[in-house]
């Protein structure tokens, strides 16, 4: 299924202004389905004392402004957990033709509770699930750790399916097994989730990214736990199961009505 969560993250990660009706659809952890949007007078923007000693620079220009923002967010259905978001404020020109204009531009570091990140939580095992929240958490503060727990995820999701993670050495001492070996593992084991595979694999390869190399962007993680939600999709979801047997069904009855359904009518 299609991980409409991501589409919404991806904009939240370009930023916004602090006009309210500007921003994103952001959407709520309590119940997913909800939009976010900030509570009346909530929202702070202060520019840090840092910033406010440049202004006597003699080459000062307003793009130089520097802050931080918080707000709350609220659900539209009043029993959603308010959400707590942080972040870092920028001044930017604008670009606009009729003058040098310039406009704060907002960037998110923190939302509290974690804004949710696969749309097959409530499928999906216990550990992984738990090790996706984690990312969840610390995302826009730290995109590289982030994609080391959705890596982790994968290796939890291979521990669920009874994908062994050490072997004897040579010494008879036990030695871990990569994940790239444990994927195959999955892969050889399981030929129906050989698809899945494929999408976690490109997981784990982000994942030691982030680890390794430390340069990946918030949009870099989303792609991971896009890859992710799908492969769990493919793994756990029934209802791709039962949508291809109810088209095979009408496609056996070419498409006249079922009998039941005529009864029940």
């Amino acid at each position: 299924m299609a991980n409409v969560l991501i589409k919404d993250l991806r904009e939240i990660s370009k930023g916004f202004s602090k006009k309210p009706e500007e921003w994103p659809h952001i959407p709520c952890p309590t119940c997913v389905r909800g939009v976010l949007r900030p509570v009346a007078d909530s929202f702070v923007d202060e520019e840090t004392v840092a910033s406010k000693s440049w202004r006597s620079h003699e080459a000062w220009d307003p793009d130089w402004i520097q802050g931080d923002f918080l707000c709350i967010l609220a659900c539209p259905n009043g029993t959603c957990d308010r959400v707590r978001i942080v972040g870092d404020s920028r001044v930017r020109e604008t670009g606009d033709w009729d003058g040098e204009q310039y406009e704060a531009h907002l960037t998110p570091t923190m939302f509290f509770p974690a804004l949710p990140l696969i749309q097959s939580r409530r499928l999906c095992p216990k550990e992984v699930g738990d090790r996706v929240d984690i990312a969840a958490k610390i995302l826009w503060l730290d995109p590289n750790s982030a994609a080391n727990r959705i890596r982790s995820a994968v290796e939890a999701l291979m521990d669920e399916h009874g994908i062994i993670r050490y072997k004897p050495d040579r010494r008879g001492k036990p030695s871990r097994i990569s994940l790239d070996e444990r994927i195959s593992t999955f892969k050889a084991a399981l030929p129906q989730h050989a698809e899945a595979a494929g999408m976690l694999l490109a997981v784990k390869w982000i994942g030691n990214v982030g680890s390794h190399e430390g340069v990946l962007r918030v949009p870099d993680v989303l792609e991971g736990v896009e890859f992710l939600d799908y492969a769990l999709s493919l793994i756990y979801d029934t209802n791709h199961d039962d949508i291809k047997k109810r088209a095979a069904d009408v496609t056996a009855r070419r498409g006249r009505p079922s009998s039941s359904s005529i009864a029940g009518s």
